[in-house]
This record gives structure tokens, C-alpha cells and sequence, in this order.
């Protein structure tokens, strides 16, 4: 449920920034295959060492690798996305729009 409200949130910066993510899917998928190798691969390892579980009644029953579910995996795409997307609105936030520069340019 949260990681749908994340998404949902995303999609809202997304189209009320007007971030034309489409254009960034390199900047997401570099960012999303970073994360995704690491922090996989800790979980796995510490999964499989016993010193991290999942709780069973916590999760929906859906396994990647056989040992991860689902929402962690969704967890470490979804998160990193709007990580992104905040970042970019920023970015937006901090640069005049081309309205505010041709107003400066009439002064």
C-alpha cells in the first residue's frame, strides 16, 4: 500500500513539474541499477545468513530470487524513482522558468 502511494506521489511531482521523465530513463536506470545490486545483494546475503527475515503475515507470498519478496524488490525501484524525481523538482525549483528569464531580459 505505501509503495503505491510512493508511485502515485511520483506521478504527481512527475506531471505537476513537468519533468518529461521520459527523456531521464538513462538517469533512472543507472540510478535504479546501483541501488538494486547493492542493496539485492546485501539483502540476499543477510537473508541467507539468517541475521535478517521477512515475516510471512507482513508480506504478500510473491519471492524474487527465491528468498526476497516482492515489495522489497519494488521497494528498491520505487524509492530511488522519486529519490530522482524530488531531486529534479528541485532543480527546477532553484532555475528561473523561461518566463521569469524573458521578463528579465525586457528590464
Amino acid at each position: 500500500m505505501v509503495l503505491a502511494f510512493i508511485g502515485i506521489c511520483a506521478l504527481f511531482v512527475n506531471l505537476g513539474f513537468r519533468l518529461r521523465i521520459r527523456s531521464k530513463w538513462k538517469l533512472f536506470l543507472m540510478t535504479d541499477v546501483a541501488i538494486l545490486s547493492i542493496y539485492l545483494a546485501w539483502d540476499l546475503w543477510a537473508v541467507a545468513k539468517g541475521s535478517w527475515y521477512f515475516d510471512p503475515e507482513q508480506i504478500m507470498g510473491f519471492y524474487i530470487f527465491g528468498q526476497l519478496p516482492i515489495e522489497e524488490v519494488l521497494f528498491f525501484i520505487i524509492v530511488p524513482l522519486m529519490v530522482v524525481l524530488t531531486y529534479l523538482a528541485l532543480i527546477k525549483l532553484s532555475r528561473p522558468s523561461s518566463e521569469d528569464e524573458k521578463l528579465n531580459d525586457l528590464r
